[in-house]
Protein backbone atom coordinates (compact mmCIF):
# COMPACT_ATOMS: atom_id res chain seq x y z
CA UNK A 1 0.00 0.00 0.00
CA UNK A 2 1.22 3.58 -0.90
CA UNK A 3 1.83 5.12 2.57
CA UNK A 4 0.67 8.54 1.78
CA UNK A 5 -2.83 6.69 0.95
CA UNK A 6 -2.55 4.87 4.29
CA UNK A 7 -1.63 7.91 6.37
CA UNK A 8 -4.44 10.78 4.62
CA UNK A 9 -7.51 9.30 6.39
CA UNK A 10 -5.31 8.61 9.54
CA UNK A 11 -4.60 12.03 9.75
CA UNK A 12 -7.86 13.05 8.62
CA UNK A 13 -9.70 11.30 11.40
CA UNK A 14 -6.72 12.97 13.94
CA UNK A 15 -7.49 16.48 12.90
CA UNK A 16 -11.31 16.07 13.29
CA UNK A 17 -10.87 14.44 16.78
CA UNK A 18 -8.77 17.09 17.67
CA UNK A 19 -11.03 20.34 19.01
CA UNK A 20 -8.28 22.97 18.70
CA UNK A 21 -6.82 22.01 14.96
CA UNK A 22 -10.48 21.77 13.43
CA UNK A 23 -12.01 24.23 14.89
CA UNK A 24 -8.95 27.26 15.44
CA UNK A 25 -8.76 27.89 11.65
CA UNK A 26 -12.79 28.95 11.56
CA UNK A 27 -12.88 30.55 14.57
CA UNK A 28 -12.43 34.67 13.53
CA UNK A 29 -9.45 36.74 13.86
CA UNK A 30 -8.75 39.48 16.29
CA UNK A 31 -5.72 41.84 16.10
CA UNK A 32 -3.98 42.58 19.37
CA UNK A 33 -1.33 45.42 19.84
CA UNK A 34 1.16 44.16 22.35
CA UNK A 35 3.82 46.92 21.43
CA UNK A 36 5.24 50.16 23.49
CA UNK A 37 2.57 51.60 24.74
CA UNK A 38 0.56 48.96 26.61
CA UNK A 39 0.97 48.55 30.05
CA UNK A 40 3.44 46.02 31.62
CA UNK A 41 2.60 43.21 32.03
CA UNK A 42 -0.77 41.92 31.10
CA UNK A 43 -2.58 44.74 29.18
CA UNK A 44 -1.91 42.85 25.97
CA UNK A 45 -3.11 39.30 27.26
CA UNK A 46 -5.88 40.66 28.96
CA UNK A 47 -6.92 42.00 25.72
CA UNK A 48 -6.72 39.39 24.08
CA UNK A 49 -8.11 37.30 26.55
CA UNK A 50 -11.40 39.03 26.10
CA UNK A 51 -11.46 38.75 22.48
CA UNK A 52 -10.78 34.78 22.68
CA UNK A 53 -13.63 34.42 25.26
CA UNK A 54 -15.67 36.53 22.66
CA UNK A 55 -14.89 33.30 20.50
CA UNK A 56 -11.65 34.42 18.23
CA UNK A 57 -8.63 33.79 17.66
CA UNK A 58 -5.80 36.14 18.29
CA UNK A 59 -2.80 37.86 17.33
CA UNK A 60 -0.62 39.96 18.29
CA UNK A 61 0.70 42.76 16.77
CA UNK A 62 4.09 44.99 17.34
CA UNK A 63 6.15 47.60 15.59
CA UNK A 64 7.63 47.58 12.46
CA UNK A 65 4.86 46.27 10.71
CA UNK A 66 5.31 46.47 7.56
CA UNK A 67 3.14 43.81 5.68
CA UNK A 68 -0.52 44.33 6.19
CA UNK A 69 -2.44 41.53 4.46
CA UNK A 70 -3.56 39.85 7.35
CA UNK A 71 -6.08 42.50 7.94
CA UNK A 72 -7.82 41.10 5.21
CA UNK A 73 -8.27 38.25 7.48
CA UNK A 74 -9.16 39.71 10.45
CA UNK A 75 -12.73 40.90 11.65
CA UNK A 76 -11.22 43.13 14.85
CA UNK A 77 -8.76 45.16 16.63
CA UNK A 78 -8.54 45.82 20.56
CA UNK A 79 -6.42 48.79 21.74
CA UNK A 80 -5.18 47.82 25.26
CA UNK A 81 -4.99 49.88 28.26
CA UNK A 82 -1.29 51.58 28.79
CA UNK A 83 0.02 54.81 27.02
CA UNK A 84 -2.00 56.35 24.41
CA UNK A 85 0.86 58.70 22.98
CA UNK A 86 3.23 55.74 23.15
CA UNK A 87 1.57 53.61 21.20
CA UNK A 88 0.41 55.89 18.78
CA UNK A 89 4.33 56.84 18.18
CA UNK A 90 5.57 53.13 18.59
CA UNK A 91 2.84 52.12 15.88
CA UNK A 92 3.52 55.17 13.09
CA UNK A 93 1.57 56.43 10.92
CA UNK A 94 0.95 53.39 8.63
CA UNK A 95 -0.28 51.40 11.23
CA UNK A 96 -2.59 54.08 12.50
CA UNK A 97 -3.95 54.98 8.65
CA UNK A 98 -4.16 51.22 8.31
CA UNK A 99 -6.09 50.11 11.95
CA UNK A 100 -8.70 53.45 10.27
CA UNK A 101 -8.86 51.97 7.30
CA UNK A 102 -9.77 48.32 8.62
CA UNK A 103 -12.52 50.00 10.77
CA UNK A 104 -13.90 52.03 7.87
CA UNK A 105 -14.28 48.98 5.86
CA UNK A 106 -16.11 47.13 8.24
CA UNK A 107 -13.86 45.77 10.96
CA UNK A 108 -14.86 46.33 14.55
CA UNK A 109 -12.63 47.99 17.19
CA UNK A 110 -12.70 47.86 20.78
CA UNK A 111 -10.63 49.81 23.04
CA UNK A 112 -9.88 50.10 27.25
CA UNK A 113 -8.73 53.29 28.95
CA UNK A 114 -5.51 53.98 26.18
CA UNK A 115 -7.28 52.30 23.55
CA UNK A 116 -9.95 55.24 24.43
CA UNK A 117 -7.60 57.89 24.31
CA UNK A 118 -6.13 56.90 21.30
CA UNK A 119 -9.59 56.64 19.44
CA UNK A 120 -10.50 60.43 19.07
CA UNK A 121 -8.70 62.58 16.47
CA UNK A 122 -6.52 64.02 18.72
CA UNK A 123 -5.34 61.95 22.40
CA UNK A 124 -6.35 63.69 25.11
CA UNK A 125 -5.12 67.17 25.59
CA UNK A 126 -1.83 66.16 23.92
CA UNK A 127 -1.28 67.82 19.81
CA UNK A 128 -0.78 63.88 19.35
CA UNK A 129 -3.10 62.38 16.25
CA UNK A 130 -5.35 59.43 17.26
CA UNK A 131 -7.54 57.24 14.81
CA UNK A 132 -9.95 59.70 14.61
CA UNK A 133 -12.77 56.74 14.38
CA UNK A 134 -14.94 58.55 17.53
CA UNK A 135 -15.83 61.83 17.26
CA UNK A 136 -15.49 64.49 19.93
CA UNK A 137 -11.80 64.49 22.66
CA UNK A 138 -10.80 62.87 25.63
CA UNK A 139 -9.55 64.30 28.74
CA UNK A 140 -8.00 62.38 31.58
CA UNK A 141 -10.53 61.85 34.17
CA UNK A 142 -8.35 61.96 37.64
CA UNK A 143 -5.97 64.58 37.57
CA UNK A 144 -4.36 64.72 41.22
CA UNK A 145 -4.00 61.75 43.63
CA UNK A 146 -3.64 57.92 42.63
CA UNK A 147 -5.00 57.14 39.47
CA UNK A 148 -5.44 53.30 40.26
CA UNK A 149 -9.55 52.87 41.76
CA UNK A 150 -12.07 51.00 41.80
CA UNK A 151 -14.81 53.34 40.35
CA UNK A 152 -18.83 53.20 40.38
CA UNK A 153 -19.97 53.44 36.85
CA UNK A 154 -23.28 53.20 35.43
CA UNK A 155 -24.18 51.24 32.68
CA UNK A 156 -27.59 50.14 30.66
CA UNK A 157 -27.73 46.98 33.14
CA UNK A 158 -26.66 49.41 36.05
CA UNK A 159 -24.16 50.05 38.58
CA UNK A 160 -21.18 48.21 38.61
CA UNK A 161 -17.47 49.07 40.19
CA UNK A 162 -15.26 49.15 37.08
CA UNK A 163 -11.46 49.04 37.50
CA UNK A 164 -9.78 52.70 37.27
CA UNK A 165 -5.98 53.19 36.02
CA UNK A 166 -5.93 56.89 34.42
CA UNK A 167 -8.13 56.24 31.99
CA UNK A 168 -10.49 59.42 30.05
CA UNK A 169 -13.55 60.30 29.73
CA UNK A 170 -15.29 61.74 26.57
CA UNK A 171 -16.28 65.15 25.31
CA UNK A 172 -18.82 64.28 22.85
CA UNK A 173 -22.16 66.16 22.25
CA UNK A 174 -25.60 64.28 21.48
CA UNK A 175 -25.07 65.87 18.01
CA UNK A 176 -21.83 64.53 17.32
CA UNK A 177 -23.56 60.98 18.69
CA UNK A 178 -26.34 61.26 16.24
CA UNK A 179 -24.42 61.92 13.58
CA UNK A 180 -22.69 58.06 13.80
CA UNK A 181 -25.47 56.42 15.45
CA UNK A 182 -23.75 56.33 18.07
CA UNK A 183 -24.64 56.42 21.98
CA UNK A 184 -23.43 56.72 25.55
CA UNK A 185 -22.92 52.81 26.94
CA UNK A 186 -21.32 54.12 30.37
CA UNK A 187 -20.98 57.25 32.62
CA UNK A 188 -19.10 58.13 35.83
CA UNK A 189 -20.06 58.77 39.01
CA UNK A 190 -19.79 62.56 38.36
CA UNK A 191 -22.23 62.28 34.93
CA UNK A 192 -18.75 62.61 32.74
CA UNK A 193 -19.00 60.28 29.98
CA UNK A 194 -17.15 56.76 30.66
CA UNK A 195 -17.77 54.59 27.74
CA UNK A 196 -19.38 55.10 23.58
CA UNK A 197 -20.21 52.87 20.76
CA UNK A 198 -19.99 54.68 17.52
CA UNK A 199 -20.22 53.74 13.94
CA UNK A 200 -17.08 54.79 11.81
CA UNK A 201 -17.13 54.03 7.80
CA UNK A 202 -18.66 50.30 7.34
CA UNK A 203 -17.33 49.42 11.09
CA UNK A 204 -18.36 49.75 14.69
CA UNK A 205 -16.56 50.87 17.62
CA UNK A 206 -16.91 50.28 21.44
CA UNK A 207 -14.39 52.30 24.02
CA UNK A 208 -14.32 53.00 27.43
CA UNK A 209 -12.08 54.50 29.76
CA UNK A 210 -12.01 52.26 32.55
CA UNK A 211 -10.46 48.52 32.48
CA UNK A 212 -13.69 46.19 32.23
CA UNK A 213 -10.92 42.88 31.06
CA UNK A 214 -9.05 43.75 34.10
CA UNK A 215 -8.55 40.60 35.90
CA UNK A 216 -8.24 40.56 40.07
CA UNK A 217 -4.44 40.19 39.82
CA UNK A 218 -4.48 43.60 38.53
CA UNK A 219 -6.79 44.54 41.09
CA UNK A 220 -5.09 42.48 44.25
CA UNK A 221 -1.63 44.09 43.17
CA UNK A 222 -2.86 47.67 43.58
CA UNK A 223 -4.93 46.51 46.95
CA UNK A 224 -7.89 46.94 45.33
CA UNK A 225 -11.19 45.15 46.03
CA UNK A 226 -13.94 44.72 43.90
CA UNK A 227 -16.90 44.18 45.45
CA UNK A 228 -19.11 43.07 42.74
CA UNK A 229 -17.07 40.62 41.06
CA UNK A 230 -15.51 40.54 37.63
CA UNK A 231 -16.28 42.69 34.84
CA UNK A 232 -15.07 40.47 31.46
CA UNK A 233 -18.46 40.04 29.93
CA UNK A 234 -18.58 43.95 30.13
CA UNK A 235 -15.96 43.55 27.77
CA UNK A 236 -16.80 40.75 25.87
CA UNK A 237 -20.26 42.56 25.46
CA UNK A 238 -17.82 45.25 23.97
CA UNK A 239 -16.44 42.82 21.19
CA UNK A 240 -20.14 41.59 20.40
CA UNK A 241 -21.28 45.21 19.54
CA UNK A 242 -18.20 45.99 17.65
CA UNK A 243 -18.23 42.55 15.78
CA UNK A 244 -21.79 41.71 15.17
CA UNK A 245 -24.23 42.67 12.38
Amino acid sequence: MNMSSFLAPVLGVLFLLNPLASSASTKPLALVWNGPGGCKPGCGKAAANVAQIAGFRTWYIYPGMTDFSIFKEATLWVQPGGQSSAAAEAMGPALLSQVRDFVANGGGYVGFCAGGFISTPVIGTTNNIGYGIVPGQTELLIKTGSDHKMLRVSTKDGDRMMYYAGGPFFKVTEEQLQAVQGEVTARYSDGSIAGVNVHYGKGKVSVVGFHPEAGWLWKTAKGKYDSDGSDIFYAVDMVKYATQP
